[in-house]
């Protein structure tokens, strides 16, 4: 993977749902960082399910990985996707040691925000950005929240049991 830079990490998403390539990418975070702040991006009616249901997740995963995850509720309901603007990253980049109350020493982006490394390097000299490549399946498609929303079943083994439970149980309600 690479060096253990330290400190606190920054990792954010929509994570709707939430699947294994992201907790990999968490994995391969915490072996750079000591703590990853994950900040989750919540949308209501937009999200698949409730901001506890989301957050009750995010707990568990923390547990699975030594507790070493801090999770942070995010709402903006202008930034739908990924139609973030450089200085909407840049603004939320400089915002989070004023959420977390400590120095941030890096940020977890995945490989789709590779073109942006030049331009965060240059605004966030200090920081250390781990680029987390895209995880793929045994048939080699990219684990995808977009793909999951599509069709759950056919991607059920991408997920958590908890959160493909959940998400069964969401789609059988009236």
């Amino acid at each position: 993977m690479g060096d253990h830079v330290g400190g606190n990490g920054v990792f954010v998403g929509s994570f709707n749902p939430p699947h294994k390539g992201h907790i990999r990418t968490m994995r391969e975070a915490l072996e750079a960082f000591d703590v990853l702040h994950v900040f989750v991006r919540y949308n209501e009616g937009v999200d698949l399910v409730d901001w506890d249901t989301k957050r009750i997740w995010f707990e568990r995963m923390a547990e699975s990985l030594d507790g070493r995850i801090a999770t942070h509720k995010m709402v903006n309901e202008e930034v739908k996707g990924k139609s973030y603007t450089l200085e909407d990253f840049f603004e939320f980049m400089r915002d989070t040691e004023r959420i977390i109350g400590e120095p941030v020493a890096g940020f977890v982006f995945g490989n789709d925000y590779t073109e942006l490394l030049p331009a965060f390097a240059r605004e966030f000299p200090h920081a250390f950005f781990l680029i987390a490549k895209r995880s793929v399946d045994a048939n080699g498609e990219e684990y995808s929240s977009t793909a999951i929303r599509n069709d759950l079943e056919g991607h059920r083994q991408w997920l958590e049991p908890y959160v493909y439970e959940d998400l069964c149980e969401r789609k059988d309600r009236p």
